[in-house]
């Protein structure tokens, strides 16, 4: 893979300023230590600092001068007593020319190296500390313009970016196809869970994108169970994983749902299959121009239509959506922004509100889709015993649902199928390709139990 584009990150950045001249100013996250003990939290760099410099090691900075579009990379001193411990890092030289920098200096040379720029701007993240810059380059801070130009330069994707992410998508799908072939009765999710990192681990991963969701049958209704230490005991529940490694400082985000045994129950398969088309309808929808609220609204109407046929929900179609009763079905959002962090930044641009509906209130992001996006297209439905209650109590909302056919589909739990997208100028381009067709799981299901 190419060089990290860290120059050209600089560069959409500052034109998201507006700025002709002045200097970006950014620190790496620094190594952090548990309290009372010699032990380090793991590391995780800073976003925004990896996407403006590629550098995934603690204690750096970078800065960018806007007028003569220079890019400077300030490397973290190892002594040689560190480096007994840490090994012996590259020259300043050999992390210029792998990060693609212009210069590379020491970070105690920091305040030196800016001071003879001499900006009339130095433009900082106002959680990034200004401590290295010296007291005579202070009054030129200004730490509230840059936050919005970098979240909005990661919105859209380069090319680097999306290769990197379809590999990190390659291979975690490889990684839940796996789980898919080794998962059987008697096993705890624990296991599972274990087994997924460590293939993901073992193609280049460097961490999981989040923490891994693995929940069997009615676990499966928590949307954030992460206690992932339930026996794995019968074959007609399902399986939800929920799990992604990060590559590269760049994250997947994958959710599959299949049966313990080598078929989905009646029950499974009915919810199965209309998460499925919810899924297929927005995919085949996401293109330039659209807004992401319309395709939750659309993966809700084919929820509707399908909980209709199995009598889940009654009534009009039209009324049924207009009062957001797949809500209580589906209480979360269609996707979000995916980049460097799982839930990545700018959903919400400046001035627009969330809207506080059943489902549409946690929905994460609310934008015209345009090229370079990259999100991910995650409708389930599930059978929330605390929200289902809520259901039952408020008449208004009763009377379009049939819960003595609900109590037949309880034992589902929950399905939720996940993919990522980038959108494309003609529509977009799906970067995971994990099996999800019914046939196709339980072929692999049905051979694993062979």
């Amino acid at each position: 893979m190419s060089v990290y584009p860290a120059k050209q990150h600089f560069i959409k950045t500052a034109k998201n300023l507006g700025a002709s001249t002045g200097v970006i100013f950014v620190r790496g996250s620094d190594t952090i230590i548990h309290p009372d003990s010699d032990t380090e939290y793991d590391f995780h760099q800073d976003s925004n600092y990896y996407y403006l410099s590629g550098v995934s090691e603690p204690g750096f900075a970078a800065a960018f001068d806007i007028a003569s579009s220079k890019a400077i990379l300030f490397v973290n001193h190892v002594s040689a007593d560190e480096a007994v411990w840490i090994g012996v890092p590259p020259s300043l030289e050999e992390y210029r020319v792998a990060h693609g920098f212009d210069e590379a200096h020491y970070t105690k040379d920091i305040e030196a190296v800016l001071t003879a720029l001499n900006p009339d701007k130095i433009y900082t993240l106002p959680h990034h500390s200004t401590e290295q810059l010296g007291a005579s380059l202070v009054s030129a801070v200004d730490s509230e313009k840059l936050t919005e130009a970098v979240h909005e330069a990661r919105v859209f994707k380069d090319e680097y970016e999306i290769e990197t992410m379809r590999k990190a998508n390659k291979i975690s799908g490889d990684a839940h196809v796996q789980l898919m072939k080794e998962a059987k009765v008697g096993m705890n999710e624990s296991e599972l869970h274990g087994r997924f990192v460590g293939l993901v681990f073992a193609q280049g991963c460097s961490y999981e994108s989040y923490h891994s969701i693995v929940a069997r049958g009615r676990n499966a209704a928590i949307l954030h169970y992460t206690k992932n230490n339930m026996l794995i005991n019968s074959d007609s529940d399902m399986i939800l994983v929920d799990a992604g490694g990060q590559y590269k400082d760049y994250a997947s985000d994958i959710t599959r749902t299949w049966p313990v045994g080598a078929k989905f129950s009646p029950e499974c398969r009915d919810i199965y299959e209309i998460v499925l088309e919810m899924q297929k309808a927005v995919i085949d929808a996401c293109a330039p121009h659209k807004q992401w609220e319309d395709m939750h609204a659309l993966a809700n109407r084919v929820a509707a239509q399908g909980l209709i046929k199995l009598g889940i929900l009654k009534g009009d179609l039209d009324e049924i959506a207009s009062n957001y009763i797949t809500g209580y079905f589906m209480p979360h959002g269609i996707g979000h922004m995916i980049g460097i962090d799982t839930h990545d930044v700018a959903g919400y641009p400046k001035g627009v509100e969330r809207i506080n509906k059943p489902g549409l209130r946690y929905l994460r992001a609310r934008r015209e889709l345009l090229p370079g996006m990259v999100v991910t297209v995650e409708p389930g439905l599930y059978f929330v015993d605390a929200i289902l209650a809520d259901a039952k109590a408020d008449p208004e909302v009763a009377k379009y649902i049939d819960f003595d056919v609900v109590s037949r589909y309880h034992k589902v739990g929950g399905v939720r199928i996940e993919d990522n997208i980038a959108i494309t100028e003609t529509g977009n381009d799906n970067l995971t390709s994990c099996p999800k067709e019914v046939a196709e799981v339980e072929a692999i299901r049905a051979a694993a139990l062979q």
